[in-house]
C-alpha cells in the first residue's frame, strides 16, 4: 500500500493489490496420515482381503491405491457401513467420540455410474458392482479426492476414523474395517 506524508492512505495499483493477495493466499490441505485395516480377532475373516495390507499413498488430500484385493464371496445386501469419528488433540494424549454416521444401502452407492465414489469404482478391474462377486480386483489408476473435507472446520485436530462395513443377513458379519488417521493444515499457495 502507498502512503503519504499527510496520513492519507491511496489504494494500490489494481494489479499489486491482486499479486499481493496471490502471493499470500493459503489454502487448507488435508493429511491422511495413516490407513489400514482394523486389527481384531476377526480380522483374518475378514470378506474383503488385502494380501500385502491396504496398498495406498497420501498426497494433497488425495489417496492413491494400488495393488490388490480379494473378496472372498459374494457380498450382497442388505449391507451397512459405520463411520466412527473421534477427534484428537495434536499430540494424541486426549481423544473423544466425535461422530457416528450410518449409511444403509450401500449397493445404491456403489451401482450408481454418477455417484461421489464413481469414478474411483470404475478404476477397479473386473467391474466392482453388486452384488459383489468373489475374486481377485486390481486397483487401475485409482484415486480419491479428499479435498471435500477441506469444507470443514477440521483444522487443530488429528482425526481417527473407524469405517465398518457389515451384512445386516441372519450372520451380522464384519465384512471389513477400516482404521484411518488425518490431519488438517493450512498451507500457502507455492
Amino acid at each position: 500500500m502507498h502512503v503519504l506524508n499527510v496520513g492519507v492512505r491511496l489504494a494500490p495499483p489494481r494489479n499489486a493489490t491482486l499479486r499481493n493477495v496471490v502471493l499470500c493466499a493459503r489454502f487448507k490441505q488435508l493429511i491422511a496420515e495413516k490407513a489400514a485395516t482394523c486389527i481384531s480377532p476377526t480380522s483374518n475373516t475378514y470378506v474383503i482381503q488385502f494380501p500385502a495390507g491396504l496398498n495406498c499413498t497420501f498426497g494433497k488430500s488425495k489417496a492413491d491405491f494400488y495393488g490388490n484385493f480379494t473378496v472372498t464371496e459374494t457380498i450382497q445386501e442388505p449391507l451397512e457401513l459405520i463411520v466412527i469419528t473421534n477427534r484428537c488433540n495434536l499430540n494424541m494424549r486426549t481423544c473423544e467420540t466425535f461422530n457416528k454416521l450410518t449409511l444403509t444401502r450401500i449397493c445404491s452407492y456403489i451401482n450408481d455410474d454418477k455417484g461421489i465414489f464413481a469414478s474411483f469404482l470404475k478404476s477397479l478391474e473386473p467391474d466392482f458392482r453388486c452384488p459383489i462377486k468373489p475374486g481377485v480386483y486390481f486397483f487401475k489408476n485409482s484415486t480419491i479426492d479428499l479435498s471435500i473435507f477441506t469444507m470443514f472446520p477440521l483444522e487443530g485436530y488429528r482425526w481417527q476414523s473407524s469405517i465398518k462395513l457389515i451384512s445386516k443377513s441372519a450372520s451380522k458379519k464384519e465384512i471389513y474395517c477400516l482404521n484411518s488417521q488425518a490431519s488438517m493444515i493450512w498451507v500457502r499457495k507455492p
